[in-house]
């Protein structure tokens, strides 16, 4: 086509055809609230007719509008408040967007795109318009410089042309095959993961590391060759286990960027086909529809109330009307490109066609991400709270550590022994651990999880999990099984129980079939509907697509002996009404095949569709709908709520030739159609142990009040307390200080839209709550965005929901949401373990280093002992406590502030408190050995043995705050520990009794009584610390 284009002689031009104007005049307009306007371009054209009325219909202030294919007359009613210039503009600005293809005539337009009319060839193909020599020149030069080029400058036509595409056959498959090997997959750029060599020197980027060498160059200096080896040994050994430690963990969070893998639509060859969005090239044809994801830069070509969420590449928070509108301006604000849709965004309303023009890092998200190559992923509160702990406990030990060397110096120590001593005591007190406490925690909480089916996407989800206070459940597809049925209705003033799909007969003599009333029920349930018909499945029965209660309806049709592919042919769809915030209710317009009539369907809210309605059907005849009619079927809708059914109200009307229905409330009213959702099996206990750990539940849905106190009183949310309902039109009423100081005490919010959901969990919040948010649809986007933690439901959630929620759980069961909040808090509870264990055992060697010197009794340790204990000691009962298991009372305990920080005040005074009995069995034992020896490498040898088998004991004391070895019910294994305990104990014991590594430590040949010392030292202060458990108050157990 391209050639086409520069083939035309007219591409000197220097314009771009932007379309036809059609001409509008008014008349009559004397009558206040009443115009005729005459349209050039409606005589004789049916698609302009419905486009006008279709459109016109949506405005606030029109009441009615008729427009005429014969005439070419449109006639207007509106409200006093508009003008016939007002309404005038109105309708050039639709015929506008009719003109640039903005607008269709019904909801499927996408579907007629690739019908198989728009398939066949066309032999008078209107040629392509002229499009200037330097605009293809530009437009499709290759990139020279990482800047974008303005698509949005071009019409539609200009831009199909310049793609080289069909505007309705889209591409043909070799085409786009050739385009993908060209130009690659449509993919941005993944960051460089740390290669291994990078992973390794940065573990020798920190200030440890920097200690240890320094004491290695003072060594050095010093003539201590053989030390300063030792040193460095100790560093590469810290280096490998990082290394290790840290590589597994990076390769599990690197894949959580494979997790979501969105696919797209596009035509090709004039069929509909879902394709990975990798495989979209330039010149596809993308369908933009409710809950996709947009897959690459592209242009607008048609509309529908089409909505994008844009907030991800321009921090606008609601969503971006998209229409077909050509810009002159190329500095246009990327925001303001409504004919422009951006890869990374997302669909929230409406739908679209749009012709790709750029893929992969070419796209507005791929440019950007240029600038932020080098950006460092940013820290999660822990892992920032743990890096300000190290800083300080740097600065904490540098000044401890200047008191020993100042203390010793003073006291006759040499400068060069004392500066030694003080920096490889600095080393050692800095815990190596502590920066991959919080990477190694959160890297073995992602791969539990995703053994039980739940898939993070965001690090800091996991520290949210420990803190969610209260979750917000949608009722369809979590708390019931999203399988609906129906099992109730009431038409014709009878009411009837519905099995299986069959309808019961109230009396076994007579068929509910034969009744008018049944049969045109039947008939609206199966064209008032969204579901789409798939071929047939294994059973030979039509397989359906669409939601639960759209399906459900269906089915009962279909059962009751309804053809839908036959009824389809015999109603042709023309349009459809979908439910709004302020219209809880759905309607569709067909035509009849037979004549000139068209057929009104109607569904939804029973309320809002009987108030519609001035008519019934009774015994097959219409008779006026009378007041005891309605107070009849108000009292049946209340019983089916009442027994947990989803109700629906029904009702059509049948428009003859030339007929506008310009009164809805002369509708005629069908019926009640109960549906029902059980709930799934399980829910109510799991339900209680929500409240067991502190977290409320508040149930959100769409069902009337009564339908919702039904299913809450089954499931107890409200603690056998006052049952709280919060119904929408209550909700919308509130301000927001009002509903903040309501949110906490309201158990069901009822008949909610999206908008209202996000403003119940914004006032959640705001009362001081860490909300959780379930969903699994396009609605559920902007609260699932908003909340603290938003999880998205089963496989079949939209790409929103997956998109801008932190966590995935695969399968739509509450019992793994119990289990991913369980495993947030062990993941929390073990970080904290792993930081207690290293914050207090390194505190011993400070603590014992300064009182020697304090007390002037030399040195307990020598610098060897101190590296040794920095690498027993550290590392492997530190790692291996953060597999610990869930105990069997942490989800009996409240949920933590999601702003308090890892430790308390009190949580320091307890590490401080135990290393200093720990400290204190050290010294005694060293105090004996002074007693027996002398101050010497005997004494020291017992304070080397008795602080670090102390230390390896302290391990086990960090499992719980507050449970004892004493306490009848044990904590659950963690073989781990045990190995890592027991393997480094070995170890030590290699210290005392193989003499080559007795020399290198300085440890001297221990008697059995000094083996009973060192035990007895090292034993004691272990219990005495378990003691101290049993007696804290029960209070402060629970606190823990």
């Amino acid at each position: 086509m391209i050639e086409k284009c520069l083939d035309n002689r007219r591409l000197a031009i220097t314009y771009v055809f932007i379309g036809y104007q059609p001409m509008i005049q008014a008349y009559h307009t004397q009558v206040a609230g009443r115009a005729r306007y005459k349209v050039e371009g409606l005589r004789h054209s049916e698609p302009l007719k419905l486009v006008l009325e279709n459109r016109l219909a949506m405005q606030k202030d029109i009441r009615s509008v008729s427009a005429s294919t014969l005439t070419g007359n449109i006639l207007v009613n509106f409200n006093s408040n508009s003008s016939h210039k007002s309404v005038a503009f109105i309708i050039e600005h639709v015929l506008d967007e009719y003109q640039n293809g903005a607008v269709v005539t019904d909801e499927r337009f996408i579907e007629q795109a690739a019908s198989p009319e728009a398939t066949k060839p066309e032999k008078h193909r209107t040629p392509p318009p002229p499009v200037p020599i330097e605009t293809v020149k530009r437009f499709l030069a290759p990139a020279t410089q990482e800047v974008s080029k303005p698509w949005h400058t071009l019409g539609t036509e200009s831009v199909v042309c310049l793609m080289r595409t069909d505007r309705k056959r889209g591409l043909d498959n070799n085409t786009a095959l050739n385009r993908l090997k060209e130009n690659g997959p449509n993919k941005l750029k993944e960051a460089e993961a740390r290669s291994g060599w990078r992973i390794f020197i940065d573990q020798m980027n920190s200030l440890p590391v920097y200690l240890l060498g320094a004491a290695a160059g003072v060594s050095v200096a010093t003539g201590g060759v053989l030390d300063a080896v030792v040193i460095m040994g100790v560093v590469v050994a810290n280096g490998i286990i990082g290394y290790f430690t840290e590589n597994d963990a990076e390769k599990t969070i690197d894949s959580l960027k494979q997790l979501v893998k969105p696919n797209a639509e596009v035509i090709r060859d004039g069929q509909i086909l879902e394709i990975p969005a990798e495989g979209v090239v330039v010149g596809d044809l993308l369908i933009l529809k409710p809950g996709s994801y947009v897959a690459a830069d592209c242009r607008i070509i048609s509309s529908s109330r089409l909505s994008i969420d844009e907030s991800m590449l321009t921090g606008e928070s609601m969503p971006v009307n998209k229409k077909n509108i050509t810009f002159k301006h190329e500095n246009t604000p990327l925001a303001d490109r409504s004919n422009m849709a951006y890869m990374g965004t997302l669909v929230t309303g409406g739908q679209g066609l749009a012709v790709v023009v750029a893929t992969g890092q070419s796209t507005e998200v791929g440019l950007l991400q240029l600038m932020l190559t080098d950006t460092a992923t940013p820290k999660t509160p822990i892992e920032r709270q743990l890096q300000k702990m190290g800083d300080q406990l740097v600065l904490l030990c540098g000044a401890i550590c200047g008191v020993v060397f100042g203390i010793g110096f003073f006291r006759g120590y040499g400068y060069v022994q004392m500066l030694r001593m003080a920096i490889t005591l600095a080393a050692s007190a800095v815990p190596e651990g502590l920066p991959a406490a919080a990477t190694i925690n959160f890297a073995l909480g992602i791969t539990n999880m995703k053994k039980h089916g739940v898939l993070v996407r965001r690090l800091q989800a996991i520290e949210t999990l420990g803190a969610v206070q209260t979750v917000c459940l949608d009722k369809t597809g979590t708390i019931t099984q999203n399988r609906m049925s129906v099992v109730r209705i009431f038409a014709g003033s009878t009411r009837f129980d519905v099995e299986e799909d069959k309808i019961v007969p109230s009396q076994p003599s007579t068929d509910p079939l034969k009744k008018q009333e049944i049969r045109q029920l039947i008939i609206t349930c199966a064209l008032c509907n969204e579901i789409k018909v798939n071929g047939t499945d294994n059973n030979d029965e039509p397989e359906i697509l669409g939601s639960p209660t759209e399906k459900a309806l269906a089915q009962f049709a279909i059962h009751s002996g309804l053809d839908l592919q036959e009824l389809r042919k015999q109603f042709r769809f023309l349009s459809m009404r979908h439910r709004a915030e302020n219209r809880l209710f759905m309607s569709t317009l067909h035509a009849f095949r037979t004549d000139d009539r068209k057929l009104f369907s109607i569904k939804g809210s029973p309320p809002e569709v009987l108030s519609m309605c001035n008519r019934q059907i009774v015994a097959g005849e219409i008779v006026p709908l009378t007041e005891a009619d309605r107070q009849e079927i108000e009292i049946q809708n209340e019983k089916m709520a009442g027994d947990a059914l989803r109700v629906l109200g029904f009702a059509f009307y049948n428009l003859k030739k030339g007929e506008k229905l310009d009164d809805e409330s002369q509708l005629i009213w069908l019926g009640l159609i109960g549906m029902t959702d059980p709930i799934r099996a399980g829910v109510v206990d799991l339900i209680d142990v929500f409240h067991k750990a502190g977290v409320s539940t508040v149930m959100i849905t769409g069902d009337q009040s009564t339908t919702a106190y039904a299913v809450a009183s089954q499931l107890n949310l409200s603690e056998s307390n006052q049952l709280r309902i919060l119904d929408s039109a209550e909700l919308t009423a509130l301000d927001p200080n009002a509903l903040q100081a309501l949110a906490e005490k309201v158990h069901v919010y009822s008949r909610v839209s999206p908008a209202h959901k996000l403003k119940l969990v914004q006032a959640l919040q705001s009362a001081g709550r860490t909300v959780a948010m379930t969903g699994d649809g396009i609605n559920d986007g902007p609260a699932l965005k908003a909340s603290n933690l938003g999880i998205a439901l089963g496989q079949s959630g939209t790409d929103v929901a997956r998109e801008v929620a932190d966590i995935i759980i695969e399968e739509d069961n509450l019992e793994i949401l119990i289990k991913a909040l369980e495993e947030g808090r062990t993941t929390y509870g073990n970080i904290k373990k792993s930081v207690h264990f290293f914050l207090s055992t390194n505190l011993t060697e400070i603590q014992v280093m300064f009182a020697a010197m304090a007390l002037g009794i030399g040195f307990p340790l020598n610098v060897m002992q101190l590296l040794w204990i920095n690498i027993i000691s550290d590392l492997f009962p530190g790692l291996a406590l953060s597999r610990e298991k869930p105990s069997s009372d942490l989800m009996e305990m409240p949920p933590r502030a999601s702003d308090a920080a890892l430790f308390s005040s009190d949580d320091f005074k307890q590490m401080l408190l135990e290393s200093s009995i720990i400290t204190t069995g050290s010294l005694a034992a060293y105090g004996y050995g002074i007693f027996r020896y002398g101050a010497g490498a005997q004494a020291g040898s017992l304070a080397f043995q008795s602080l670090t088998i102390g230390q390896l004991l302290h391990a086990f004391s960090c499992r719980s705050r507050h449970k004892s070895i004493f306490d009848r019910k044990h904590l659950p294994a963690n073989p781990s520990l045990n190995w890592a305990v027991g393997s480094s104990l070995v170890l030590q014991v290699l210290t005392m009794v193989v003499p080559g590594l007795r020399n290198f430590l300085g440890v001297t040949p221990l008697s059995l009584v000094d083996t009973a010392v060192i035990g007895a030292s090292a034993v004691l202060p272990f219990i005495g610390n378990e003691a101290r458990k049993l007696a804290k108050p029960t209070k402060d157990k629970v606190k823990a």
